[in-house]
């Protein structure tokens, strides 16, 4: 789990306690059910927002794991056009993981291919088909 999520985590406790907190007050002056109804609902988003950040990371790590594998099949090369038509993802999602596994050490950005086929490959020398 990222730290931006135990914070929002966090965040949205401390929201949802003050929201009922305030909810339970509004039995003395009724303006408060505004403020804790807007506080627990504030609570709510932050929630829905860290359960993205935690599902956006997922998927993530799935994709990455995909063109991997996807390398291993075409024999450690890749273009992001290639990655795109397999996993059914935009190119510029696809660039953005190449990208990634480019950062990670993965993968490289093989310049003399580039200059035969015009579109940036990426080489993954860790990656051997297996016969």
């Amino acid at each position: 789990m990222r730290a931006s999520q135990v914070l929002l985590y966090i965040a949205s406790a401390i929201a949802i306690f003050l929201g009922l907190m305030f909810l339970i007050a509004s039995v003395y002056a009724a303006s408060r059910i505004v403020v804790g109804l807007a506080l627990l609902l504030g609570g709510g988003l932050c929630i829905l927002w860290a359960n993205n950040i935690g599902r956006s990371a997922v998927r993530r790590g799935k994709l990455e794991s995909a063109v991997l594998s996807l390398a291993k099949d075409r024999g450690g090369k890749l273009t992001a056009a290639e990655v795109s038509a397999e996993l059914g993802v935009p190119v510029d999602v696809a660039k953005q993981v190449l990208a990634s596994l480019e950062r990670e050490g993965l993968a490289y950005l093989d310049f003399e291919e580039i200059d035969k086929e015009g579109v940036e490959v990426y080489r993954f020398p860790g990656v051997i088909k297996e016969n």
